[in-house]
């Protein structure tokens, strides 16, 4: 797809790109083939505000290749603004589309992140639901950082498998910034940091229901059913954060509108 045709909608001095499902796939497809090292990022409320709070987590999403809008929050931004989003693109939606999507080009997928047995379950499932997904590899890494021995020992984990596609579940925003410091390291073409779809797609946590989940209501069902207390804090915690971020670009949108040229009054 031709960079001339990229439309990207800032909110909070993050650009974000307004995508369909089918331009995403044709996206994806072209940076695989690349010969190059891309990063996909999926931002959500949490993610935006930290972006505001701190320049390394900032810089980190500038890197990314692909700024997605995961969350009702950015899409419901996009509209306050006056500049909607074509379509919501959450990291587990993702995860389900480009591995059925992968099939038919035979992508190699290796799944980096998650708990101990995690990332084997969730290859496990994502291979029933999707028949003929090429699982190159997974990999847990510990909650600690790793040593540099560990971290180029995982590094050559991953290129010996030959994988296309790097799935990528750390949580916002570690595999951000572990994807951004990965680009000029790692030989593999795509990286995705989806988060929570390791838990979901593996089972460990549930997914919110689909009608919730098409009310634009995961959030909540996050917040209230299956997050738990910390879930619960921090999002009253960003959630007004995110608010006035919002707030500020609808106020800067209103002072920069042309005003209405009524031309001279003649006497």
């Amino acid at each position: 797809m031709d960079h001339r045709e990229r439309r990207r909608i800032r909110i909070g001095g993050v650009d974000i790109d307004s995508l369909t499902q089918s331009e995403l796939c044709e996206r994806l497809d072209a940076f695989v083939i690349s010969g190059c090292t891309h990063a996909v990022v999926f931002c959500e409320a949490n993610l935006l505000v930290q972006a505001n709070r701190s320049p390394q987590v900032s810089e980190a999403i500038k890197r990314a290749s692909l700024v997605l809008p995961d969350g009702v929050s950015i899409t419901l931004g996009g509209r306050l603004i006056g500049e909607p989003f074509q379509k919501r693109l959450s990291g587990p939606t993702v995860m389900l589309l480009y591995c059925a999507h992968g099939v038919k080009h035979g992508l190699r997928h290796f799944f980096y992140g998650g708990a101990p047995g995690v990332p084997e379950r969730l290859a496990e499932k994502l291979s029933v639901i999707v028949p003929g997904l090429i699982v190159a590899g997974t990999y847990s890494p510990p909650f600690r950082p790793l040593a540099q021995l560990e971290d180029r020992e995982v590094i050559a984990r991953i290129e010996k498998s030959n994988s296309d596609v790097l799935w990528v579940g750390l949580g916002a925003p570690k595999q951000e910034l572990w994807m951004a410091a990965c680009l000029d390291r790692i030989n593999v073409p795509l990286m995705l940091g989806v988060g929570a779809a390791f838990d979901f797609h593996s089972g460990m946590k549930h997914w919110a229901p689909a009608a919730i989940r098409r009310l634009g209501l995961e959030w909540a069902w996050r917040m209230f059913v299956t997050g738990g207390p910390r879930v619960f804090r921090r999002g009253l915690e960003v959630l007004p954060a995110y608010a006035w971020i919002v707030a500020r670009e609808m106020l800067t949108a209103r002072r920069i509108r042309p005003d209405r040229d009524y031309g001279e009054r003649e006497d």
